[in-house]
């Protein structure tokens, strides 16, 4: 018995010393093809394309395929094997790895700190999104890297180009935010119309309520089953306006997902005591000052019909506004490598994480 326990103390520590020690890929090529997705002439044609480039600029264009992230998120992994192998030349920090997940079916752009304000996060982005992504789709994975390789070199040597790729982006994201503004006041529209009817509808059947309270017309149990069902009808029209309210909030820019995680159980307790000391008001002030009449109230008179009633309106009323609701990383060794040389090594540069990354 105890050597079992002493065996599986072992393997514990094993595991637990293995996942701290984990060690991120070492690249000594600038294509490196751990997960044997290229051709080896395609390979080497992409090989000798960024080394020339490397030889104009200075500028590390890595490539690096693996089977599998071994659990990780893509950003993590990127980072630390771009700083790990240290891309880019030092103090210029002008590296950029491309990393391809086979398993994961990733992909990411890491760009080192001297980069990021040429290959911003939108750029990597919209490269991996129009360039890549479709040839990824239809398994042309070279095809998708060699593209996106081209697209960066010639950023990075033709400024002007880069600039007019900005523009378009600038001008595609006006276009998809004047579409997304006009789904918006549509949906917003409809929101704001079903909420305030939903809003209207049941202060006006609670007050009938109320009055028949207060009047001794049901009793307390009646009542208050009453209103239950109008606060809840009068808190589903309280989240459609919420929706409008917080949603034109975050398009300018505020943060509301604190608030909303922080202030939405006080909102909704907050609105039922409004929704209720309203209506008291109103209905007293009706009964008294208007009318004279004198309240008198009943414990256990019943009007089962109204119940019925209010059960029955909540239903059409809702059927009128319509329902607005709507394997591991591949242990990584020498053998791994697919490289024709071993002459590459990083330069001493480093990455803040700046880039983007996609799936397919």
């Amino acid at each position: 018995m105890i050597k079992k326990i002493v065996f599986l103390l072992f393997v514990c520590f094993t595991v637990v010393g293995s996942a701290q020690d984990y060690e991120y890929p070492v690249i000594k090529d600038i294509v490196t093809d751990n997960a044997g997705i290229f051709e080896t002439e395609a390979a080497q044609a992409l090989r000798n394309k960024l080394k020339n480039f490397e030889t104009e600029t200075t500028t590390q264009l890595v490539v690096l395929t693996v089977n599998s992230l071994n659990g990780q998120n893509i950003e993590d992994f990127a980072n630390k094997t771009f700083n790990q192998n240290k891309l880019g030349q030092v103090k210029e920090d002008n590296g950029i790895l491309i990393l391809f997940s086979s398993f994961d079916r990733e992909v990411r752009i890491e760009v080192g700190y001297g980069l990021e304000p040429y290959i911003t996060d939108i750029v990597a982005k919209r490269i991996i999104e129009d360039t890549m992504i479709p040839e990824f789709k239809e398994g042309a994975y070279f095809t998708g890297i060699d593209k996106a390789t081209d697209q960066l070199i010639n950023f990075i040597k033709n400024p002007e180009a880069l600039k007019k790729f900005k523009e378009l982006i600038k001008e595609r994201d006006r276009k998809q935010e004047r579409i997304g503004n006009i789904l918006l006041l549509t949906f917003g529209f409809f929101f704001l119309i079903t909420g305030c009817f939903v809003i209207y509808i049941s202060g006006k059947k609670g007050f009938k309520i109320f009055k028949k309270f207060f009047t001794a017309e049901i009793g307390l149990i009646f009542f208050t089953i009453n209103i239950l069902v109008y606060t809840v009808y009068f808190c589903f029209g309280v989240v459609l306006l919420a929706i409008i309210i917080l949603t034109c909030f975050k398009k300018y820019g505020y943060q509301v997902e604190p608030f909303i995680e922080t202030n939405s159980i006080l909102i909704f307790c907050v609105s039922i005591v409004l929704f209720i000391a309203t209506l008291t008001v109103i209905t007293i002030k009706d009964l008294v000052v208007k009318n004279k009449t004198k309240l008198s109230f009943s414990l256990f008179k019943s009007d089962y019909d109204s119940v019925i009633k209010a059960i029955k309106s909540i239903g059409s009323s809702n059927g009128r506004s319509g329902g607005s609701s709507s394997s591991s990383y591949s242990s990584y060794s020498s053998s791994g490598f697919s490289s024709s040389s071993s002459s590459f090594s990083g330069g001493g540069g480093s990455s803040g994480g700046g880039g983007a990354s996609g799936s397919w």
